[in-house]
């Protein structure tokens, strides 16, 4: 949630649609944004906010702003606010927050207290990616307390990292080489906090390679909950 609906939080909407879609857990959850005002109400995306989606190849086509209702607090197990603001003006529709569902984004990220600032004052809508990526990425993680990265049906070592770079979310530009993945555990933003591993069959030809793999994970000191 945010002031109109047209800028931080749609923006919010579809990069966290675009994770889960990646990631394969698409079906896994309900993903929706709202204003808590009623200046936007049927305006598309803010122009700016929906070129920088483009550039990340995600489509915000057909969303329009909507405004918060009494009742979407019992609809939705979690609503977001990107700022002090948003989160006292949800408070005054809701009638209060019984059940703790109104958080900041930024908690999710390891920064309590921080805010998403308004790129519809600030222009910056890069700093606005880029808090709001790294906020979707820790609320996703907090959603999937175990990522399962299925290595069963791979034969070659290359879809090893496929598998890895998708369910993951590793970003373009990472190495697909174990010093690589010792890089993205140990700092680099990736989605999984805590990991099942299944291995290839015993005969296929990577299997060593997803041996040493997951011993990689073991070193980073991530959280195997089987193999």
């Amino acid at each position: 949630m945010c002031h109109g609906n047209i800028c931080r939080s749609p923006m919010a909407e579809f990069i966290l649609k675009d994770m889960a879609a990646r990631a394969g857990m698409a079906a896994d959850f309900e993903i929706a944004s709202a204003a808590t005002s009623s200046e936007e109400l049927g305006n598309p995306v803010y122009p700016p906010a929906r070129r920088k989606l483009k550039e990340h190849g995600i489509d915000c086509t057909g969303k329009t702003a909507r405004r918060i209702r009494r009742d979407d607090y019992e609809k939705w197990d979690l609503l977001i606010g990107f700022d002090e603001a948003n989160i006292r003006n949800m408070e005054r529709c809701f009638g209060g927050d019984p059940d703790g569902k109104l958080h900041l984004l930024l908690e999710y990220a390891g920064r309590p207290g921080d805010i998403v600032d308004d790129p519809w004052y600030t222009r910056d809508f890069d700093a606005a990616w880029d808090d709001i990526y790294e906020g979707c990425l820790g609320l996703l993680n907090s959603l999937v307390p175990v990522l399962t990265l299925d290595f069963s049906a791979c034969r070659e070592r290359a879809e090893l990292y496929d598998v890895l770079s998708a369910r993951m979310l590793w970003g373009e530009n990472y190495g697909r080489n174990l010093d690589a993945l010792y890089d993205i555990l140990t700092g680099l933003p990736h989605l999984g906090r805590r990991f099942r591993i299944l291995l290839p069959a015993e005969n296929a030809p990577c299997r060593g390679y997803a041996e040493i793999m997951a011993q990689v994970f073991e070193d980073a000191g991530a959280e195997i909950i089987c193999k």
